[in-house]
């Protein structure tokens, strides 16, 4: 069981756009790295995020701990993710959790 989790947060000033002609809303929304154990993330030196398939470029990747390793997408639901941890040692952590799992919706 890992230390980190995942944080999904919905931008709820953001309005809704299709991408295509009848195709879904699409959402702001911020995915980022929270621990109890390791609360300013100083463990880590980069997060990459394995995003659903139907995403073109599905590896997401931030190196920017002081928004503890966020990265913007927009989708029209949640998934699955799975989440890299390099550590500072280099060691690698992984694990997968669902957007809905620790989600927030917040006025940004």
């Amino acid at each position: 069981m890992s230390n980190y989790r995942l944080k999904t947060i919905i931008n709820k000033n953001f309005k809704p756009v299709r991408f295509r002609s009848g195709g879904k809303p699409h959402y702001e929304i911020f995915l980022k790295i929270e621990s109890e154990t390791d609360p300013k993330l100083e463990e880590l030196r980069r997060v990459e995020y394995v995003l659903h398939p139907s995403f073109k470029d599905r590896i997401r990747t931030s190196s920017e701990r002081e928004n503890n390793f966020q990265i913007q997408i927009k989708a029209w639901g949640t998934f699955v993710v799975t989440v890299k941890l390099i550590k500072a040692n280099n060691a690698v952590e992984e694990f997968q959790q669902n957007m809905k799992d620790n989600w927030v919706e917040s006025y940004l």
